[in-house]
């Protein structure tokens, strides 16, 4: 929504101011997704090669309801302390926009003196309203600190330069937020190397993601299409950004290297503009791709590349441009850059996945920790057998790894046979999944390396495979090897005795992954490690809607950890959405219906993820919609205080402005039903109802 064509609502408010230990990888320390966890979440004992896979994050405990405490309107006048209380002024001076004309102010003075005591940072254009400071003058009531706050000067704002630290950046965060500092004016403000560099403690603030977002916007008008175009300006910032020495100021800024750029000669053929490395920069870009995996390993991901800064904000038909321009390492050099981002670039990613270089996926496969949930899928989807191998290889879900060895052609199976064969001292990637697959030396080579680890399900189930696959004389070599447990060599025995083997072996595995012994195991388990591995070892299908029936009946332990497994059902998700994570700016990965059932139980919670980027990205991609955030999403409080600074950015998504449109008449339509509304909206947001819930809705706050 832009300043110049902003609705009567957006300017009324402006006014209004074993598998066990995979399972130890699928379940712990939540978003840590560095070797070193590994290694602690396995407790230092040794561990099967099955055990060589990534953690999903933790699923959450359930939001719980946050209750005011009953005698909460008899206290003395508190300043806000939770997240919702301190969103309460932003959310009532919005909806005091959007009032009829005449709607009382607030006169209680307990709710007047806690709306009093709110900190410059929750005030509406950083700035105290002026209806409150009216109604705290007609009862009485003085500024806590002396004066009201008023908003900055834009000199001010644009004097302090936020530098690599978080808090050095506050004001800054806080005048975007506020729109006191439009998104395209950090183009001409901020150094381009803050940029280039991504200072670690930006992650969590809004305007280092506005500010690359306005940079997309200013390339994709300036530049088109045009690789020369791109290239001089990769180059440009390169040379400039790498040779200023004017500390004090951080160097030229986006717009001033993009003018830099038209009078520039264009870079030679072939040429990769980063032999320059940049002030602040941990090192040189890598010149090998096993140099960038060790980089990537190591978790330094600080060393700098203009052009592919450039290509993670480009569109496909610019990526497919410049690409071919950069030579044969640049494929591999973009795929090792793209992973320093936590929302991962799909764009350059899906050209990159699209164009099949060998050296690219192999970055991509080796470092897929660094990747989104999603973007591992993809890579998986490409079905090929390097990539599949360096997956397994370095760690990946227990889903993912599924898929992998289950696949029916058996190319990767028959790629990692000969492999072995060629040197039998190799890695086994995968170790005891390989007991699922149709390929008998591997499940030969399972049983050889891991069989006294193997549990006797998983055993037998081997066994069945080996006999199917690779006929009776190979399990029966197996059998007399002494490799098996007691009970599956005694089965394989009877089974090799019998007219129908493997009948006689499917029957006692059928009777090993019965849902009855499924659920005992379940009950009996001792931690949520042991809980996910009993799981995930089971090699058919699991009884999803049988397992959530006899949750409802008696509680099943660690119940959040099964609901947050991949190969759960996105339906079981949606019905336990509360124990799902908090979606990002992208949503969640089943999709919008399982981000929307999520949603009511409570957003703008993440550390890392502002209000402002999370709601900004769930609306413009389609996660949640404009009556979601009014009927569904919660708490109110806080939807309510970021429709409030959407409508002072300009580069709010149009969503939002339509989300002000319905609320507008929302609360006019609710107000002439029921004139109380608005004395019980200010009541629950002061915290003044005891009965309130604050993660509700806004439709049930005007209710």
């Amino acid at each position: 929504m832009s300043n110049s064509q902003s609705s009567p609502v957006s300017r009324a408010v402006r006014a209004g101011d074993g598998p066990e230990a995979s399972a130890a990888r699928e379940s712990g320390l939540p978003g840590h997704r560095g070797a070193q966890g590994e290694v602690i979440a396995l407790g230092g004992r040794a561990a099967p090669a099955e055990a060589q896979e990534q953690r999903e994050p933790e699923p959450p405990q359930p939001p719980a309801a946050v209750h005011a405490p009953a005698d909460r309107a008899d206290q003395p006048p508190h300043a806000p302390r939770t997240h919702h209380e301190r969103a309460a002024l932003a959310a009532l001076d919005l909806l005091y926009s959007l009032a009829p004309a005449g709607t009382p102010l607030p006169a209680d003075p307990g709710t007047l003196a806690f709306l009093a005591h709110h900190r410059q940072e929750d005030a509406p254009g950083l700035a105290t309203p002026g209806w409150l400071a009216r109604a705290c003058a007609d009862a009485g009531i003085e500024p806590p600190h002396g004066a009201w706050h008023t908003a900055p000067a834009p000199a001010e704002i644009r004097a302090e330069r936020p530098r690599s630290w978080g808090s050095s950046a506050r004001l800054t965060e806080e005048a975007y937020t506020q729109g006191l500092l439009p998104a395209d004016e950090l183009l001409g403000l901020l150094p381009a190397r803050d940029m280039l560099l991504q200072p670690h403690d930006w992650r969590r603030l809004a305007f280092a993601s506005a500010w690359r977002t306005a940079l997309a916007r200013l390339l994709r008008t300036e530049l088109g299409t045009d690789p020369d175009r791109w290239l001089r300006l990769a180059h440009t910032a390169t040379h400039a950004a790498g040779l200023d020495r004017h500390t004090d100021e951080g160097g030229p800024s986006w717009a001033e290297l993009l003018e830099r750029s038209r009078s520039a000669a264009a870079p030679p053929a072939d040429h990769l503009p980063c032999d320059l490395p940049l002030r602040g920069a941990s090192s040189s870009p890598p010149g090998t791709p096993d140099e960038a995996l060790r980089l990537l390993r190591s978790g330094n991901r600080r060393w700098a590349w203009p052009v592919g800064t450039l290509l993670c904000l480009a569109d496909a038909e610019v990526v497919d441009a410049v690409l071919p321009r950069l030579g044969p390492d640049g494929p591999w050099l973009l795929a090792a850059y793209l992973l320093r981002h936590d929302r991962t670039p799909r764009v350059l990613l899906g050209r990159l996945l699209a164009g099949r270089d060998p050296k690219a996926l192999r970055v991509l496969a080796s470092q897929a920790r660094w990747l989104a949930d999603d973007a591992k899928e993809l890579l998986v989807d490409l079905d090929d057998p390097d990539v599949d191998l360096t997956l397994l290889g370095n760690g990946t879900t227990s889903h993912l790894a599924g898929r992998i060895v289950a696949r029916p052609d058996g190319r990767t199976a028959a790629r990692l046979s000969a492999e072995l064969r060629a040197d039998p001292c190799a890695p086994l990637p995968g170790g005891a999944l390989w007991l699922r697959s149709r390929e008998p030396a591997l499940i030969e080579e399972v049983f050889a390396r891991h069989g006294a680890e193997l549990g006797f399900t998983e055993q037998v189930m081997g066994c069945l495979n080996l006999l199917e696959h690779g006929g009776a004389a190979r399990l029966t070599a197996l059998a007399g090897g002494g490799r098996l447990g007691r009970a599956a060599t005694t089965l394989c025995v009877r089974a090799l005795g019998s007219a129908d083997p493997a009948a006689v072996i499917r029957a006692r595995l059928a009777r090993e992954l019965a849902h009855a012994k499924l659920l005992t195991r379940l009950r009996r388990s001792t931690g949520h490690w042991k809980t996910t591995a009993t799981v995930l070892s089971m090699p058919g299908a699991v009884d999803w809607e049988a397992l959530a029936e006899a949750h409802e009946e008696e509680p099943i332990p660690h119940w959040g950890h099964l609901v947050n497994l991949r190969s759960a059902p996105a339906g079981l998700r949606i019905r336990y959405a509360a124990l799902l994570p908090e979606p990002g700016p992208d949503g969640l990965p089943d999709g919008p219906d399982a981000t929307r059932a999520r949603a009511r139980y409570g957003l703008a919670g993440l550390h890392h993820c502002p209000p402002a980027t999370q709601l900004d990205g769930l609306l413009a991609s389609g996660g949640l919609t404009g009556d979601d955030l009014l009927h569904t999403a919660a708490p109110a409080a806080r939807i309510l205080a970021y429709l409030n600074t959407a409508a002072r950015r300009a580069d709010a998504p149009p969503q939002a402005g339509a989300v002000l449109t319905g609320l507008g008449a929302l609360v006019g339509s609710r107000l002439a039903a029921d004139p109380g509304t608005w004395d019980r909206a200010v009541a629950r947001l002061a915290g003044r109802d005891s009965h309130w819930d604050p993660v509700s809705p806004v439709s049930a706050l005007l209710s």
